[in-house]
């Protein structure tokens, strides 16, 4: 097989990097390898589980968490599905020849990568951006200095979608790019997924497996404006709780942190504001957990409603009697 370019060995180490240790040893079990648990350091471990990784192995891990982990995701939309991923890939090659006047322009996205996952079919397209400074004192000048952010992105699209996923830490930065990308590829035009409308946020409420926190929106009035932030304890679901159902009649939803359980050993944590559908993942994530993620709200944004176990029960126990 062949082996991993350059750029590819550098998103690797730092996913390896910022990996908690725990999920290096399955890591290590999964694959067969033994790494130093008593190494002096994590760049010791990472080096140690790289050398004995095979190419076929490395290639595995970095599809399946080199974009994904604690990223930060925005949801978009569009009215028809996306043409079949080698359709699209044929017209990426526009986007890297964009030249610009200069190569250090703020807030403006510069492609760098094009890659078909061939396991998922998924297509992902990656860029960075300048966005912000910070001065900085020269020290052996005493002179300041302004040191310019780079950042990095990454534009996802998956076959037989409607769902154009982007993952970038700026609003302003995935907004821009879910713009710019499908008109360089002549695809139609994707929208912000907006979860703020009562019907779409049941939808999701019913569809996760516990909420956790919640950020309810109050109604205006002549004399104030703003939020109420209700947070769970241990253990609880918010959704059992009867002021939160008290404080929602009166507002909106528009924040949560909620989990999902796809096995009894697997959750998936995450902060998602509701107006523009965007993500942070608070465990380290899977790209095939967030392809699920993804798939359901798509079928939230079309209309499927979720039901909970417990409320199933009900029905069936209910039909019985």
């Amino acid at each position: 097989m062949e082996d991993l370019s350059d750029k590819q060995i550098l998103r690797l180490r730092a996913t390896l990097r910022n990996m908690p240790s725990y999920m290096l040893s399955r890591l290590a079990e999964e694959y067969e390898v033994e790494i130093p648990f008593d190494a002096p350091d994590i760049y010791a471990k990472i080096n140690s589980l790289m050398d004995d990784l095979s190419s076929e192995s490395k290639k595995r891990i970095l599809s399946r968490y080199g974009d994904a982990g604690r990223c930060s995701s925005f949801v978009f939309i569009s009215r028809r599905k996306t043409p079949s991923i080698t359709e699209v890939l044929k017209k990426t090659g526009a986007l890297q020849e964009i030249r610009t006047g200069s190569e250090y322009w703020e807030a403006r996205p510069y492609y760098d990568e094009v890659e078909l996952d061939h396991a998922t079919q998924e297509l992902r397209i990656r860029f960075n951006y300048l966005l912000g400074s910070v001065p900085l004192i020269d020290e052996s000048t005493g002179v300041v200095k302004e040191h310019r952010h780079f950042w990095r992105g990454a534009v996802i699209y998956r076959p037989e979608s409607r769902v154009l996923e982007v993952r970038v830490k700026h609003s302003s930065m995935a907004r821009r790019v879910s713009a710019m990308v499908p008109a360089h590829l002549g695809l139609d035009p994707f929208f912000s997924l907006n979860l703020m409308s009562v019907e779409l946020n049941k939808r999701f409420i019913d569809w996760i497996s516990s909420l956790n926190s919640a950020t309810i929106e109050l109604p205006l009035s002549d004399t104030m404006a703003g939020s109420l932030i209700i947070t769970a304890r241990k253990g609880m679901d918010l959704r059992t709780a009867q002021r939160y159902h008290e404080e929602l009649r009166f507002g909106r939803l528009r924040h949560g942190h909620v989990t999902i359980e796809r096995n009894e050993d697997h959750k998936v944590n995450f902060h998602i504001w509701f107006r523009n559908s965007h993500m942070k993942f608070t465990l380290f994530t899977r790209e095939e957990d967030i392809a699920y993620i993804m798939s359901a709200l798509e079928r939230i944004s079309e209309g499927y409603e979720f039901a909970r176990p417990e409320k199933l029960l009900t029905e069936f126990f209910g039909k019985k009697a």
